[in-house]
């Protein structure tokens, strides 16, 4: 058996058996990984206190019967700031959830694995304001659908290929983009989405942070922009984030 090492993000983790766990870690050279270590909830156990939710950590692996297992850690950063706004944990919570959902073990993707630490950097510095909070995963979540390929197209009809018009364009969950007057039939259910709705959608897709941090939209309009992301990730995923009920929560409370 050889050791090999990987650096990365722990997305989740999970108990198996009486004192171990298996963690969800996405990494540089090799994607998202499920790793096996054993004994670490024993109360002696050493490497336990490194292995939580958004730190970035040096693996030590070693494959055997479990698949991948760890031997040792180093831990690289954690997000102290992010623990201190339980608005901000639960972004992160929506963050690390969202990586996790949606990509498959063993396929690397250096630019995720790049974007993602570049997401938690912001998020520590990010002034916790619920407004703000909320645009910021609204982004995450439109550019985590460029990047995995899952995005709509933005200027035309996801059935007939046409370009859009100006007014009257619906979205469609279901089909995974919009819908033009001539294909509503094809969804008649898909909300109707106003200018400005696809306006802010097309500011999520192209716009950095910085830029779209000071795009000045209605808060009725952002609301519209919400539940479309939402309806999109339910698609994708074919279920509900568990983060979402944490973010709900701490949103209304």
């Amino acid at each position: 058996m050889s050791l090999h090492e990987v650096t990365g993000v722990i997305l989740n983790r999970r108990d198996v058996r009486e004192d171990s766990r298996i963690y969800s870690v996405f990494t540089h050279e090799r994607g998202k990984l499920e790793v096996f270590a054993r004994g670490i909830k024993k109360p002696k156990a050493k490497l336990g206190g490194h292995m939580e939710p958004g730190a970035t950590v040096k693996l030590t692996l070693v494959r055997g019967k479990m698949g991948e297992t760890l031997t040792a850690v180093e831990r690289r950063h954690y997000p102290n700031d992010i623990m201190q706004s339980l608005e901000k944990l639960a972004s992160l919570g929506f963050v690390l959830n969202l990586i996790d959902s949606a990509t498959k073990t063993e396929a690397p993707d250096p630019m995720l694995a790049s974007f993602l630490q570049e997401v938690i950097d912001r998020l520590e510095i990010l002034q916790a304001r619920k407004t703000n909070l909320a645009r910021f995963r609204l982004w995450f979540a439109w550019r985590i659908f460029r990047l995995l390929g899952l995005g709509p197209e933005l200027d035309t009809c996801v059935h007939c290929r046409k370009a859009l018009t100006e007014s009257g364009v619906r979205f469609s969950a279901i089909l995974g983009g919009w819908l033009g007057l001539e294909c509503q039939a094809f969804d008649a259910q898909a909300p109707i989405v106003n200018t400005q709705a696809r306006s802010f959608i097309h500011a999520l897709n192209r716009l950095t942070w910085e830029e779209l941090e000071s795009f000045e939209i209605d808060v009725a309009t952002e609301t519209v922009v919400a539940r479309i992301t939402q309806a999109q990730l339910h698609q994708i995923l074919e279920r509900p984030l568990p983060a979402e009920k944490f973010v709900n929560f701490i949103r209304t409370a």
